[in-house]
């Protein structure tokens, strides 16, 4: 794929991600990853699991201090709705599109 995603396309995936894995699970503390982090693979959003090479490198949600479930789920769905999420894949792949 030789252009990013849309942010619509973007968004789309990765809430069909959050339904199945849950919004939660992309979320970590400060110096911490998550169960899932995402990854764009050609045109798809994936999830990559902590047992995957690529983990470390995917995209989530950083938290600043610890939340209850509910709050934490709130927080990584406003993450993605305000456009922060998706300006990390761009900024992530900047080379990937521009060079």
């Amino acid at each position: 794929m030789d252009q990013a995603l849309t942010q619509t396309e973007f968004n789309q995936q990765v809430e069909t991600l959050f339904a199945m894995h849950g919004a939660t699970s992309f979320a970590a503390g400060a110096g911490n990853y998550p169960l899932h982090t995402l990854f764009v693979d050609g045109d798809r959003v994936i999830p990559e699991s902590a047992d995957s090479p690529r983990h470390r490198y995917g995209a989530f949600c950083e938290l600043d201090h610890a939340l209850n479930d509910a709050a934490r789920d709130a927080h990584v769905r406003r993450w993605l709705s305000s456009g922060e999420a998706y300006n990390l894949y761009l900024s992530m792949n900047v080379c990937r599109y521009n060079c």
